[in-house]
C-alpha cells in the first residue's frame, strides 16, 4: 500500500510537469511533431477522394458539384493533384492539374471542355476564384505546400491555446516570407491528434480574409480524414462546403497519371 501511495504521489506531480514541458514548446517544435507524424504513421504516398461541393453565395440558390480528386505526394515538397468534375452537365469534363513546387510558384492548369484545350494559370489569376467558390487558385497552392513550409518560408509564433469545435487546439500563426497573398496565417491544431483543424487567412490589418474549418475527422487506417471542410469569405458573406464520401490512400496512383493528357482525357 506504501509503494502504491508512493507511485501515485509521484504520477501526480509529474502530471504538470509534463504539461509545462508541453506549454513551453516553440510554434516550430509543435509543427515539427505534426510533419514527423504526417512523414512517418500516417504517411501516404497517394490519395483518391470522391467528394461533393457546395457553393453558398449571398443571394440565390446553392450550387452543388460532384467531383474526384487525386493526390501524389512526391520527395521535397514535389506533390501533385488532379481535379475532375462529374456534374452538373456544365460543369462535366473540367479538369485542374496542380503541380506543387517547394519555394517557387506551382504550376496549374484548368481544362474547358467546350473549348478542348487546357489553359495555364499564370500568377496574374492566382487570386482569382476556383470555378467560382471561395477557394482561389492561390489558397489550393497554399493548401497543398503549407505542411512542408519551413521557418525560413514562413516564421512561426504560438499563439495561445483555444477550443476549435470543442477541441483544445494550439493557435500557430505563419508570417510567410516567399507568399505575397497573405500577410498571415494562423493554424489550428488539436492538441490530442495535432490534425489542423482551422486556417485563417489574414491581411495586413489583421482581418480575416478566408476562413477554413475542417471536421468529421475518422480514422482512415491510421490517417486521420477530415470528412467535412468549409471556406470561408466574410466580407462577401459567402461559402463554400466539402463532404468526402468516399477515400482510398496508397493505391499506387503513378507519375504519368498527373498530366496535361490525363486532364484533358478524364478520371479513368
Amino acid at each position: 500500500m506504501r509503494r502504491l501511495r508512493s507511485l501515485l504521489v509521484a504520477v501526480l506531480l509529474a502530471a504538470p510537469l509534463t504539461a509545462l514541458a508541453r506549454a513551453e514548446d516553440t510554434a516550430r517544435q509543435i509543427l515539427d511533431r505534426a510533419k514527423q507524424l504526417d512523414d512517418t504513421t500516417r504517411k501516404w504516398t497517394d490519395r483518391s477522394q470522391t467528394l461533393t461541393l457546395t457553393i453558398h453565395g449571398k443571394t440565390g440558390a446553392p450550387r452543388e458539384r460532384s467531383l474526384q480528386i487525386f493526390d501524389k505526394r512526391g520527395e521535397g515538397g514535389e506533390d501533385k493533384s488532379l481535379t475532375f468534375f462529374l456534374a452538373p452537365s456544365e460543369v462535366k469534363g473540367t479538369a485542374f492539374l496542380q503541380w506543387s513546387h517547394p519555394g517557387k510558384d506551382d504550376e496549374q492548369w484548368l481544362y474547358l471542355p467546350e473549348l478542348k484545350r487546357s489553359r495555364r494559370i499564370t500568377s496574374q489569376l492566382r487570386d482569382q476564384s476556383f470555378m467560382g467558390t471561395d477557394f482561389s487558385y492561390r489558397d489550393l497552392e497554399i493548401l497543398a505546400e503549407i505542411r512542408e513550409w519551413t521557418e525560413e518560408q514562413a516564421v512561426s509564433s504560438l499563439l495561445g491555446a483555444e477550443d476549435v469545435d470543442g477541441l483544445a487546439c494550439w493557435a500557430i500563426a505563419l508570417a510567410p516570407t516567399t507568399e505575397d497573398g497573405y500577410e498571415k496565417i494562423v493554424l489550428y491544431l488539436d492538441k490530442e491528434q495535432l490534425v489542423t483543424r482551422k486556417v485563417v487567412f489574414q491581411d495586413g490589418k489583421g482581418t480575416a480574409v478566408k476562413i477554413l474549418t475542417q471536421s468529421d475527422v475518422r480514422p482512415v487506417g491510421a490517417i486521420p480524414t477530415a470528412y467535412r471542410m468549409e471556406m470561408q469569405t466574410p466580407a462577401k458573406e459567402s461559402r463554400t462546403t466539402v463532404v468526402l464520401t468516399k477515400v482510398e490512400y496508397n493505391a499506387g496512383l503513378g507519375d504519368d497519371f498527373f498530366t496535361e493528357r490525363q486532364l484533358q482525357r478524364g478520371p479513368r
